[in-house]
């Protein structure tokens, strides 16, 4: 079972770690949520989104990894 090939970009199947910053793929009210990876493990994914608020997203969850330049 393939848990993070429905969130991967480009194919790349990674889940991400602390740190990592993410994009969802589905727009709240019409803009892509982004923010920074808190904790992860087998069963969750917190991320703390840039307008503030927190979330608790499963491995299987729409969101891209996005490398920041």
């Amino acid at each position: 079972m393939q848990l993070n090939a429905a969130h991967s970009d480009e194919g790349s199947g990674r889940i991400p770690v602390r740190g990592d910053r993410i994009e969802l793929l589905q727009p709240r009210t019409g803009i892509r949520v982004r923010g920074t990876v808190f904790h992860v493990d087998q069963v969750q994914i917190l991320v703390k989104w840039d307008d503030g608020r927190s979330e608790s997203l499963r491995p299987g969850s729409a969101y891209r990894i996005v490398e920041e330049a």
